[in-house]
């Protein structure tokens, strides 16, 4: 009885273990793209290449890496278009900043015509 009863918080926490490393690669599986789809995060893609990338990144949480250092590794590999979510920094920057112009633009022409 005593035996079973110490199995429980093992079994619970071995269970535990596991969801924080789903959840670990669901998210970084869905920060990084697939290198030969289009517009497609590793999460999405069925393509070869992506599954074999979701199992690499698999064994590198699994021997401990952060998350940071999986990213610098595929940023290293690919370049910065494998983030998802690009850094705000340089041309990217520009590209975060240009459609905010263009909406403000846009609200003022349209408040300047509709309220001549």
């Amino acid at each position: 009885m005593k035996q079973t009863l110490l199995l429980i918080p093992i079994i619970s926490i071995l269970f535990g273990y596991q969801t924080s490393i789903d959840e670990r690669l669901y998210t970084l599986n869905r920060q990084l793209m697939c290198p030969i789809c289009e517009g497609l995060t590793l999460e999405q893609s069925q393509s070869k290449v992506a599954i074999d990338m979701r199992e690499e990144i698999k064994k590198m949480v699994i021997k401990g890496m952060t998350d940071k250092e999986i990213k610098d590794y595929y940023v290293e590999k690919y370049g910065v278009i494998i983030l998802a979510d690009p850094p705000a920094t340089g041309f990217n920057l520009l590209m975060w900043i240009i459609p905010i112009i263009f909406g403000l633009f846009g609200i003022t022409i349209l408040y300047k015509y509709f309220f001549k």
